[in-house]
């Protein structure tokens, strides 16, 4: 028999993807009925002028997505809707040629060509200018005293941050100044509170360190002080770790009132705070830090690798004045010092400007995808930030966000549910976090987008539907 699925047929992705698709919605639309014998490989591929390889793993995905069964000696048939056969082939995803997966699951800066080139420069410099410090000091636990001052005086201008050189610990990147803040002042069975969505790198720390987490109820604007506060006489937490800025994955950003609010809770129940605000320099100045208005209580952990280029592992820890020989034996042993040639690249930049240039420069990259993933996601329930690395965008009805996460993949797309980041065993929120900067090359995002914007136009395959 022949069969036409032009109709059906979309120009994203694979062609073997957009066959499969085309007999799915085919199927669906009861132009296929149930047991209806499809074309042999051979046939499919001389009406529609392609290669028999591409019908065969056209038909191979078609039954991974519980649409056909191949039939030995009998060829290749349309299955009931309502098939149940074992999901365990069905789950396996489908080995991919063609290109990699398009990137839309990782936080990350967009790195056009100029970071590298200004990369290399930086270290064509400092091959002749470098003191034999970066390389022969090994006592400075907290960093080389010029990089401290330097460090000091740009958190302090720029990001608001209290606090002198001598209370500034340089560390291996923001996750390894959270590990150090929390260390300090939490114990093994300690409880800390935090958003209820959270980084998972906080999440992996508390099964690291052995103390427990718990979720406070959060909004658009972040944390609820009200729900913060209740958790707070509740639980008598011994820290409270937070992002008031770009919250990993909502993006949820605390305007000044809100961050009034929550410091004030902060004081009046004399809580440790630990901030994390790895994310500040994607925000114009203005926004001041929670840490400014508890600075008794705060440890606040920034880094340039969100801003800058992800290598550039250059974290800054800035303690309460009286902690500092408290949080010194842990940088100790985890790390001895944090490795100064980064530092030493990093205070190049602080120096002259670069670090503002290329945060400034994210921004504009950031806020021209946010801008594409607007215009692309229009007809979607999502939120995000001007100059966000994430969309929180919400689901159609038809779909399960494990469901649209699987059969992305299978589109060539990764993107990420909201389970990463749920601190308590809930129902998870029917969303997934779309991430705007991995891909280097615009178009390539687009793509990805494009991808995903058909998929959420469909009905997710039948075979899915059921609960494995």
């Amino acid at each position: 028999m022949t069969i036409d699925l032009s109709r059906y047929l979309t120009d994203s992705g694979p062609k073997y993807l957009a066959i499969a698709r085309a007999l799915s919605e085919a199927i669906r639309q009861g132009e296929l009925p149930p047991s209806t014998r499809l074309p042999t490989h051979r046939e499919l591929a001389e009406a529609m002028g392609i290669s028999v390889q591409t019908v065969s793993r056209a038909y191979a995905q078609a039954e991974k997505m519980g649409l056909v069964q191949a039939r030995t000696g009998s060829g290749t048939w349309v299955n009931a809707l309502d098939d149940s056969r074992d999901s365990a082939y069905l789950r396996k995803p489908e080995p991919r040629h063609e290109d990699a997966l398009i990137d839309l699951s990782i936080a990350h800066p967009v790195c056009p060509p100029g970071h590298h080139l200004r990369f290399r420069e930086t270290l064509a410099q400092l091959a002749e200018q470098a003191s034999p410090d970066i390389i022969t000091a090994n006592r400075p636990i907290a960093g080389l005293p010029h990089h401290r001052e330097r460090a000091s005086q740009w958190l302090t201008q720029r990001l608001g941050v209290p606090g002198e050189p001598d209370e500034r610990i340089l560390c291996n990147g923001a996750a390894h100044g959270l590990l150090l803040a929390v260390a300090t002042i939490v114990q093994h069975g300690d409880l800390v509170l935090t958003e209820a969505l959270t980084d998972h790198g906080l999440i992996a720390l508390s099964r690291t360190l052995g103390f427990q987490l718990r979720g406070v109820a959060i909004d658009e604007q972040g944390v609820l002080p009200e729900a913060l506060d209740m958790a707070c006489r509740r639980f008598k937490p011994r820290a409270v770790c937070l992002t008031p800025t770009q919250l990993n994955p909502t993006g949820a950003t605390m305007p000044q009132e809100r961050r009034d609010a929550v410091a004030e809770v902060l004081e009046r129940h004399a809580v440790w705070l630990i901030e994390d605000d790895v994310l500040a320099l994607l925000e114009p100045p203005g926004l001041t830090p929670l840490t400014a208005r508890v600075p008794h209580l705060g440890f606040h952990v920034t880094s340039l690798t969100k801003a800058t280029m992800p290598g550039l592992r250059a974290g800054y820890l800035s303690v309460p004045r009286g902690q500092l020989h408290h949080t010194l034996p842990r940088m100790r042993a985890t790390t001895w010092m944090a490795t100064p040639l980064i530092f030493e690249i990093a205070d190049a930049w602080l120096a002259d400007g670069t670090v503002d240039e290329m945060a400034a420069e994210q921004r504009h990259l950031l806020a021209e995808r946010q801008r594409l993933a607007s215009r692309l996601l229009s007809g979607h329930e999502r939120t995000a930030r001007a100059t966000g690395m994430h969309v929180w965008l919400g689901l159609p009805t038809a779909w399960r966000t494990e469901e649209l996460q699987q059969q992305a993949e299978q589109e060539g797309v990764a993107i990420t549910t909201a389970v990463p980041f749920m601190v308590e065993q809930t129902a998870a929120p029917r969303r997934v976090r779309v991430s705007v900067g991995a891909e280097p090359d615009i178009e390539r995002f687009e793509e990805g987008l494009q991808r995903l914007v058909n998929l959420l136009g469909e009905a997710p395959p039948p075979m899915m539907q059921f609960v494995y």
